[in-house]
């Protein structure tokens, strides 16, 4: 059988994955973890939690429960903990199907990545997109403020004409002084 976290721990032993966290944190030399910092536990480490539950049932504090090192006889459990770690399914599946569902979690987390960057790649796509639009939006604002009156002018060209209103004439003076005598 391959290693199994706390949590399938928990379920064969029948209390909390905190209750086994705290066990296991307790002997940090005994039980290992991986480089994510979760407990695996194997077999052997198994049973070792179980003496560690059937000690505290008995009353006995985590101080006074000593661990056997590896070089020491296996430890005994008792029938508790065997009917268990009978019933629990986890503990008798075989290798190859802990391998076939390790495959299949790699390939749906490698579908998610996939889908997480797709999906990334669109919203880069519209972001670019809005910004060549701001820059189109400030050239024609700059160009603008550059030339204002050629564009007033440009403005003005195209509008229609209106026909002027005649203006009076005015009189020159020589005539204006003649009108007087």
């Amino acid at each position: 059988m391959g290693a199994v976290k706390s949590k399938e721990a928990a379920l064969a032993l029948n209390v909390s994955q905190t209750t086994i966290k705290r066990w296991a944190s307790y002997y940090p030399a005994v039980f290992r973890k991986d480089r994510f910092g979760h407990y695996l536990f194997n077999e052997r480490d198994l049973e070792l939690l179980g003496l560690i539950k059937a000690a505290i049932e008995r009353g006995e504090t985590m101080e006074q429960i000593k661990l056997p090192t590896p070089g020491m006889e296996q430890p005994r459990l008792d029938e508790a903990f065997l009917e268990t770690a009978a019933s629990s399914e986890l503990l008798r599946t075989a290798d190859d199907d802990m391998l076939t569902r390790i495959l299949q979690v790699e390939q749906r987390l490698e579908q998610k990545a996939d889908e997480v960057v797709n999906a990334q790649i669109r919203q880069h796509r519209e972001e670019l997109e809005e910004l060549r639009r701001m820059i189109e939006q400030i050239a024609a604002s700059i160009e603008y403020t550059r030339h204002p009156l050629t564009a007033m002018d440009e403005l003005r060209k195209n509008e229609p004409k209106a026909p002027a209103a005649e203006k009076p004439r005015k009189r020159g003076l020589f005539r204006s002084m003649f009108i007087w005598f």
